[in-house]
């Protein structure tokens, strides 16, 4: 018998890394730990997240960062005052993961 390597109920949580755009150009890619969301739960975040501020939109897409830094409020928004970039490509980023698993379940 094989080894089942798909679940119906998948992790909590996933890692995907994020290019964050540098100054001068390139990017530094960061791993971010990001909250799985169904279909019908990212359709409820997407009509309700307009209004979200970055610090509060990274907050509740992800849980955490591989970075020295701790991932705590301050922190998280000193990454979005000195990449201005940062907070669109995170939320990119993490739209990307979930529609690419939909479109390819």
């Amino acid at each position: 018998m094989s080894k089942v390597l798909f679940k119906l109920d998948p992790n909590p949580t996933f890692d995907a890394l994020v290019a964050i755009p540098m100054h001068g150009g390139g990017t530094a890619d960061v791993k971010f730990t990001f909250k799985h969301r169904s279909k019908t739960e990212l359709e409820e975040f997407l009509s309700t997240n307009k209004d979200m501020d970055d610090l509060t939109l990274v907050k509740s897409i992800a849980t955490g960062w591989e970075l020295e830094d701790e991932f705590s409020d301050e922190n998280i928004q000193e990454l979005l005052n000195n990449y201005i970039g940062a907070g669109s490509a995170i939320y990119v980023k993490y739209l990307e993961e979930l529609y690419q698993a939909k479109r390819l379940n």
